[in-house]
């Protein structure tokens, strides 16, 4: 009895909607799906809406605002509709002709709120590009700054060298002359001492050493922690077991490892003769 009346009242009703278009935007009101009633149409089951008004700028919604509840019989892809006042909605769920998992007040997803605000998204994607593009350029142009194979190299080769205890001046020395010769750039203790304290490295820094960096750039940072591990001649238990650890989380391979070492060996046995 309900659904033939619910029938009567939709076709005695009916509003159309109402938009309009130039050739850069469009606006005024629309109807969005959001689920298919059990109430019989003409067409089969009719389609819950929501009833918005609108504005598209070159594609791009500038805003989509619900006005509410409305009941179409072309899946609400046609312009003509019934509104649904609250009490009507209810009306309608509790004889479970609606979904009742579908909110009495019209709500929009966060997808289609996203969406309806695009043109929001879109300018503060393009300020946060912006000020990230000028930081990093910054960061490039800055004198002195120390790129990111140096900071990892640095954060390998303090975990060696307080793998034995604490790091000690001629450690510091040792850091710094390795960085200078691996990296090419220029690095006094002092200016090691200083880049340690603010990083303040730890072993949990482990997990981020090698991450970004080319396959080049993490067997440099291996050399770097090798370096530290043989300088007094020979590799302690605890060090080399950083060493290792660090080789794995780098993806670096057993023969590469002992490439490595033979390196730094010679290069030892070069400055260092016996």
């Amino acid at each position: 009895m309900f659904k033939i009346f619910a029938v009567m009242a939709l076709a005695l009703g009916l509003t159309s909607t109402a938009s309009q278009a130039n050739a850069f935007s469009r606006s005024g009101e629309d109807l969005r799906l959001v689920a298919t009633t059990q109430i019989p149409g003409t067409n089969g089951p009719m389609a819950l809406c929501h009833h918005v008004d609108f504005m598209d700028v070159l594609f791009i919604p500038v805003y989509t605002s619900i006005k509410g509840y409305a009941l179409s019989g072309s899946g609400c892809t046609g312009d003509m509709y019934k509104s649904l006042s609250p009490a009507q909605f209810t009306e309608i769920q509790l004889r479970g002709l609606i979904d009742a998992d579908i909110p009495i007040v019209p709500k929009q997803s966060f997808v289609s709120l996203a969406w309806g605000h695009a043109w929001l998204i879109i300018a503060l994607f393009g300020i946060v590009k912006g000020v990230f593009i000028a930081m990093i350029g910054n960061k490039r142009r800055k004198p002195g700054a120390p790129d990111m194979l140096a900071i990892h190299s640095l954060v390998a080769m303090s975990q060696v060298a307080v793998a034995d205890g604490r790091i000690d001046d001629a450690e510091v020395r040792q850091i710094a002359s390795i960085l200078t010769r691996l990296t090419g750039k220029s690095y006094a203790p002092a200016q090691v001492m200083d880049l340690l304290s603010k990083l303040n490295p730890s072993a949990s820094d482990l997990d981020q050493i090698g991450q970004d960096l080319s396959e080049k750039d993490r067997q440099i940072v291996l050399e770097a922690a090798l370096n530290i591990a043989v300088a007094d001649g020979e590799i302690h238990p605890n060090e080399y077991a950083v060493v290792s650890e660090l080789a794995q989380r780098m993806r670096i391979g057993a023969d590469q490892f002992r490439s490595a070492l033979a390196r730094i060996s010679a290069h030892l046995q070069t400055v260092q003769p016996a």
